[in-house]
């Protein structure tokens, strides 16, 4: 987890707030062959998939979703992991390399860390999207997160890659310099992991996030160490600082391919009475 927050602060908390907005000429690759997808409609109410294990206060619920009737609710909890985790044959047949796509959101107003007497600043730094592996530079086992974020005191929002060792060994990140925030619309967020070059990259409403992206190389192992396998990938909220009552929110639509996905049609909002 994220303690040392002088690591991630920001040159300057002033930057401009972006909102992204999916380009309408991005749509779902036909091609796409889809190793795992979830969309929780087959999952009663309360329970998580077959085949996932579960902790925390986490649970398939009907009160939000971005397609169908229902999606993944992570309740409210000061710190520690909501999730739900995959392992077995689906995560084995990605291999080195997968493309990822989810939908995300939180009920608003968000948690907002607290600055600790004698500090300027602090964060809340979340997981949504982790794996556990063994790194292939250390050979050690590593937690390798494609899908992270910080909040800040001002409810500003930055998201990062991260790599958890499991020893003494210290953790590293690379952020985006950009600023958005936590809404409680759907979000669609892909992630692109590749071993073989090192590359990572991170999208938010079908638009790229430049600034965080990895294209190491061959071998290139410093500062990405991404896994020739994955042991499992887990899905959910984990936050590792207190965040007061704790963030609500939700998953839907979870997919992982050997290709770019893209987005699934939401189901239209119910017409007003």
């Amino acid at each position: 987890m994220i303690m040392r927050y002088s690591l991630f602060l920001p040159i300057q908390l002033a930057l401009a707030s972006v909102l992204f907005a999916a380009p309408a000429a991005f749509a779902q690759s036909p091609s796409a062959k889809l190793i795992l997808s979830e969309d929780f409609e087959s999952t009663p109410v309360g329970e998580v998939p077959q085949g996932f294990t579960k902790a925390g206060k986490v649970g398939v619920a009907d009160d939000a979703a971005h397609s169908g009737k229902k999606s993944l609710k992570m309740e409210a909890a000061v710190n520690g992991a909501r999730r739900i985790t995959k392992q077995g044959p689906e995560i084995a047949a990605l291999g080195g390399e997968h493309w990822g796509r989810l939908y995300y959101k939180v009920k608003l107003p968000a948690p907002l860390p607290v600055v600790p007497d004698g500090k300027k600043s602090a964060v809340i730094h979340s997981t949504l999207v982790s794996g556990i592996a063994k790194s292939p530079l250390f050979n050690d086992m590593i937690e390798v997160r494609p899908f992270g974020s910080m909040i800040y005191p001002d409810g500003g929002v930055k998201y990062l890659y991260n790599v958890q060792p499991k020893n003494s060994r210290k953790e590293f990140a690379t952020v985006t310099k950009t600023i958005s925030h936590y809404t409680d619309e759907w979000t669609l967020v892909e992630w692109h992991v590749d071993y073989a070059t090192q590359t990572y990259q991170f999208f938010i409403n079908g638009e790229e996030i430049p600034d965080m992206a990895l294209h190491k190389g061959a071998d290139k192992f410093e500062g990405a160490e991404i896994p020739a396998l994955f042991d499992n990938l887990s899905f959910g909220w984990t936050n590792y600082q207190p965040a007061g009552e704790g963030f609500v929110s939700w998953i839907d639509d979870i997919a992982l391919s050997k290709e770019r996905i893209g987005p699934t049609p939401a189901t239209p909002a119910a017409p007003k009475k």
